[in-house]
Parts: C-alpha cells; structure tokens; sequence
C-alpha cells in the first residue's frame, strides 16, 4: 500500500523520478497557509504491517543550511518540527519515568562538533540543558583554536541511562606519536572522549580517553588511512572517532568509526574485551560477521555473566569515502560467544530491490515483534523490517547526498503537548464574488487532536460542526458561509490532551 501524504502518486513519480531529478531538483517541501513552517515530504511506501508509534529524526541539509528535530506520522505527515539549528543525536527516550525528547546542537564541523545537549518535556519546553564548558581542569584543545565554545559536547551521542545520568561525547586535540602507523613521531590526534554527567546537576561522573588507554587500543587498529593528516594541530589525525556509548550495569560499551571496534569498559574504564570488525581482537569472527565504520551498537538483553551475548548495529562497511561503495550497508544481529570467543551473523537486513550505501551515520532498533528500523544517516531513508525480514515499510525524506540525518527511531510513548496555540487563518475562496470561507488550522506538536470547530462572528457561535483533523494543516470549507473581511474567527481543538483549546482571534482575510 502506497501512502503519499495529499501528493499523488502521478505527481511524486513526476517530482521524484523524472529524469536526473537527484541533481537538478529539489525535494518537495510541505508548506501551510496557517504557519510559516517548511519540511521535506515524506514520501512513505508500506509492503506490510508497521509497528506503531510516530517517526522521530533531523532533516538536515548536506551543508547544514537547515537542520531542526522533528516529528513524522508514517504516513508521511509532519507532526512537530523543532527549533531550526545545528542538529544531532535526537532521540525519544525517558527521564523521570516521563517521555523526553534529547538532542545536541552547537557548532557542527566536519564529523564532530561543540554544542550542548537540550532535554524536551513533552510539552516542548527545555527543562534540562546538558553542557561540558572548558576548564583549567579539562582544557579542551580544538581545531577551531583560539576559538572557545560554551560548552564541547560532541555531536554523536545523547544516551540518558537508567540512572538519570546522560552518555556524551567529545574531542580534544593532542600531540601523539604516529610513527608506528607511518606517520611522524611528533604528531597530532584528535582524541576521542565520552563522559557520564547528572543531567539535574550538570556534573561530570566519569571522563574516558582513548589515548590514556593506547596500551589497551592499539594505534595500528585504527582503520583510517593517514592521508597526509596529524602533521599540525589543525590538522590532527582521527583516532578513534567515537560514535555511540551505552552503560549496561557498571560497564559501558563503546563504539569506535575508525577502528571499526566495540569495546566493552569496566567500571573504572579498564577494557574487558574488543570486537573489530575486520581482525576481531578478542573474537574469532566467523563468515557474514565482519563488519566496519559502524554505527550505533547496543545489546539486547545484557548479562555481566551470560555465556553469549548478542548485540546490533548500523554497518556501514566499506561504503565510506575512503573506499568505492561496493559493500551495501546492513542492519546487522551478532552473537558472541563468551566462552568460544567466537562472533557469528544471527540476521542481516537490506533492501534487495533499492540497496544504500551510507558513508556515515545512521541507527538500528528494534522493535516490538521482531521488528526494526533502520535509519541510513548519511542517506535520507527509514526502513522497516519484519520479523522474517521482509521489508515492510519504506520512507525517504530527501535526494540522496543532499538531506540527511543522523539517527531515527519510532516511538509509540509520545503524546505531544504543547504550550502554544493552534495557529490560524480564514480567507475567502471560490466563486466569482468569493463568497465561501476557507479556514486554515495547525498545531505544531499536537498528536492526538482528532477534530477542529470553528466559532466565527461577533457572539463566535460554532460554524458547521465538528471537522475532523486532517494531516499536520486542516483546510476547512464554509460552504454557504457568509462573511466580510475582518470577520472574528476562532479555532478550537477537539480530542486528546489539547481538547478545547482555542486559537487567538483571527479575522477573515488577514493573512490570506
């Protein structure tokens, strides 16, 4: 079943495949009369029956003209967008044991940034900003020096645990030797950080650094060719580039890009064991297991002491701009074998019929009755797959290299409740004297409206009854509706926790 948001289909064949329409078109934007708000189409193929739960990801441009969190039905109707600016690691997650929206944004280079994490109620109000400001103590050394930033969170991980407490990343330049990978003996690395910090008190509970721990995470397992980097500080070399940290218990596991290796820590961030996805390390990698520059990895069902462990994560193998993209990126299940220290493939998951290549980014997750989506980062598509693997849903936001973002999750625990007021317009339409009324009407945020009334006139009576919410801006038609300019119009929400609510007063012809 195809779903196309108000767009036919005749109409998206022609906008998205006519000839040479990734390099000289683009994406359709959703546009509204009641509110300035733009977003990308999603355009949504379903093959079979979703999970539910609406679609949380960051359109961003490739060039980071435009980037803001948002909310999607899988329909393919926006739902909320965000406040537009630098955006990444956004996820739906709980805090307090209430639903929370978090998601970095600051100053994005070029695969790493400066920025601070916001904590989103489900009202979208900040009630939590998560930082990490320089200090005499924890000095951080930039490529952007002598240019200081409030705080250096880096862009890729937002993980709050159990514990109230919230995962981040970082970097910091420092001086390193190279030589053992052939590179000179004073050179520079960009160092790769994450820390543990109480979200209510902005604390630092636990700092990790890659280079402490060279002894533990050899040099010569960094995937990335030198190429001419880490001969300056503005310049340095990228070992290792953390992407993800989780905490299970008192270990933390820890994904490394560019030594295509999860780690799992200790409590006082000692390594208990490596997997590479090339050499294995700790692990005997077995056929279809291998993997490399992967993204997001996580345990199901973690146990300090079980005999095998299965974990998941985004592989982008060999589809990076350091190679020819010849291996597809996959959605990939592991066991690994505690005792045996043997790794082996439980499920790989790809589009056969329209196979990605993703050179960075992207997430797994699971979902209810063997479910998964995966988003591809680097490129503008969710999948989701059944229990069997099939693919049963297919969603793209933009033209591939164009549009991206860096994760993508459904979540099903979100019932947005916003502190604004729906947002109107009434204009009048049709006929040679222009006689009918047309109100327009949005929410920015509010899920589960189901209706809208409309109360017009001095004495604003109800005008024509209860019309059902459709999509993120209703168009409702007064037929037969006599009204001048300048005629008092209010909206009001029907249904969910927004019932009742009404729009500021607006008059017909005012914005038209």
């Amino acid at each position: 079943m195809r779903q196309f948001s108000s767009y036919t289909a005749a109409n998206l064949l022609t906008l998205f495949l006519g000839a040479n329409a990734a390099a000289e078109s683009t994406w359709p934007q959703q546009t509204f009369r009641s509110t300035s708000i733009q977003a990308p189409y999603l355009n949504v193929t379903k093959n079979g029956k979703t999970e539910l739960g609406h679609l949380f990801f960051s359109p961003s441009s490739s060039t980071m003209e435009w980037s803001y969190p948002a909310i999607y039905s899988d329909d393919g109707q926006l739902v909320w967008q965000g406040p537009n600016a630098n955006t990444s690691a956004y996820q739906p997650q709980m805090l307090d044991g209430e639903p929370v929206l978090a998601y970095w944004q600051g100053a994005n280079f070029q695969g790493y940034g400066f920025g601070a994490i916001s904590i989103l109620n489900a009202s979208y109000q900040e009630i939590h900003r998560v930082t990490l400001p320089g200090t005499e103590e924890q000095h951080f050394v930039t490529t952007a020096d002598p240019e200081n930033f409030p705080s250096y969170i880096d862009i890729h991980e937002s993980q709050i645990t159990s514990d109230d407490t919230i995962l981040v990343t970082a970097v910091n330049v420092t001086q390193f030797d190279l030589s053992p990978i052939g590179g000179p003996k004073d050179g520079w690395v960009q160092d790769g950080l994450f820390y543990e910090i109480d979200i209510k008190t902005n604390k630092v509970l636990f700092r990790w650094s890659t280079v402490e721990h060279l002894s533990e995470i050899p040099l010569t397992d960094n995937e990335l060719p030198l190429l001419g980097t880490g001969t300056s500080k503005s310049d340095p070399y990228e070992y290792p580039h953390l992407n993800s940290v989780a905490k299970y218990g008192d270990s933390y596991l820890l994904s490394s890009r560019f030594l295509c290796s999860i780690f799992l820590l200790d409590k006082n961030g000692n390594v208990t064991w490596q997997l590479h996805g090339q050499k294995g390390a700790s692990f005997t990698l077995t056929p279809g297991s291998t993997f490399c520059y992967q993204h997001d990895p996580r345990f199901i069902n973690y146990s300090p002491n079980a005999n095998s462990l299965t974990l998941h994560l985004h592989n982008n193998e060999n589809a990076n701009v350091f190679t020819s993209p010849t291996t597809i990126t996959t959605g990939l299940t592991l066991t690994l074998d505690m005792q045996n220290r043997t790794v082996t493939p439980v499920r790989t998951l790809w589009n056969s019929n329209d196979p990605v290549f993703a050179v960075s980014q992207g997430s797994f997750q699971p979902l209810p009755n063997g479910h998964v989506l995966l988003q591809h980062g680097a490129m503008p598509v969710l999948e989701e797959y059944d229990e069997n693997g099939a693919l049963v849903m297919n969603a793209r936001f933009g033209f591939d290299e164009t549009t991206q973002s860096y994760r993508g999750y459904r979540f099903r625990e979100w019932v947005g409740k916003p502190m604004t007021r729906p947002e109107v317009v009434a204009c009048r339409e049709g006929g040679s004297g222009g006689d009918a009324v047309v109100v327009y009407v949005s929410w920015n945020g509010a899920t589960d409206v189901t209706g809208w009334k409309v109360r017009m006139g001095d004495e604003l009576g109800v005008v024509g009854g209860v019309r059902d919410k459709n999509g993120f801006e209703t168009r409702i038609v007064l037929e037969g509706v006599k009204a001048k300019d300048g005629e008092k119009v209010v909206v009001q929400a029907v249904g969910g926790v927004g019932d009742g609510v009404q729009s500021e007063v607006v008059k017909v012809g005012e914005g038209c």
